[in-house]
């Protein structure tokens, strides 16, 4: 059995998410409580909804940090890297879930090119040391700049740590261009470049991102899908590809023990997911 097998088995996360005890409940009825005429009833006053000025002041008042969640090694249990994720709050200390941030952020290229370059300076700056996966949007760096001159290559190549620079494949599909020239450019300077949501329900297989990346991150989506004797066949093809080619291959959203060892058995080098949460860093909250 595995490290990881063993310190996350059953006993572990199994037991921590699934056997939380209720604490016992009181027989006896509550008092009543007592109505005042003149009581005046204060309730907390909710966040302001969620605009693009709203997210202006939140890179103003530095209100993000970065979640660096695990990426670990199949055969040894170990953890060999991160990828760093965006997090964002309101005034309140409420989180802002960062699927409402981004989409309006899209519909802003210059404010999407700030948040950008402030994102990635600081989950390049606060990595912990080992390589580190960012995701980078293909119109932000158009918008920085050119193959030869871009504030995102110069931020890449002076960072400490080895950078890994994701695409998505719908990305890569529907910014064809974008994607292409900022690929090129970043394997022209041995920036690692990794393609995310392999195998997506709403994606398409595309080959050529594939035969461009040197990562192929497969989406959490599968996993329910693997019971599925073609998706599986389909995915220990893929992942013997990739290891023909050099390429490296990670599985998404691993929850169990179970998950764990059916992904190393498809034949992913790389696992990410909920159960080796303990292993996260957080950096700047």
């Amino acid at each position: 059995m595995s490290a990881v097998a063993w310190q996350y088995g059953p006993e572990g996360v199994e037991a921590e998410l699934h056997g939380l005890v209720p604490p016992e409940v009181d027989p006896t009825p509550a008092a009543p409580i007592p109505f005042d005429l003149h009581t005046v009833e204060t309730r907390p006053r909710l966040p302001r909804p969620l605009d693009l000025d709203e997210i202006r002041r939140v890179l103003d008042d530095g209100r993000f940090w970065t979640e660096y969640q695990a990426i670990v090694h199949c055969r040894t249990g170990r953890t060999v890297a991160f990828e760093a994720l965006a997090r964002f709050r309101h005034r309140s200390g409420r989180p802002i879930p960062p699927d409402r941030v981004f989409p309006l952020l899209r519909d802003e290229p210059a404010l999407l090119l700030r948040a950008e370059l402030t994102l990635k300076l600081h989950q390049v700056e606060h990595a912990p040391r080992a390589p580190v996966f960012v995701n980078l949007d293909p119109d932000s760096w158009t918008r920085a700049g050119d193959r030869h001159q871009n504030p995102f290559l110069a931020l890449f190549g002076s960072a400490q740590n080895k950078v890994v620079v994701e695409v998505t494949e719908a990305l890569a599909r529907t910014e064809a261009l974008a994607a292409r020239d900022m690929l090129a450019s970043l394997r022209s300077r041995h920036v690692t470049v990794a393609l995310d949501d392999v195998g997506a329900v709403d994606g398409l297989l595309s080959f050529e991102a594939m035969t461009e990346a040197e990562v192929l991150k497969f989406d959490r989506s599968l996993i329910p899908r693997f019971q599925n004797p073609r998706y599986r066949a389909l995915v220990q093809a893929l992942t013997r590809m990739a290891r023909e080619v050099g390429a490296h291959t990670v599985l998404e959203g691993v929850e169990t023990t179970a998950e764990f060892v059916l992904a190393r058995d498809l034949g992913f080098d790389l696992v990410q997911g909920f159960l080796f949460k303990d292993r996260a860093r957080v950096a700047g909250r």
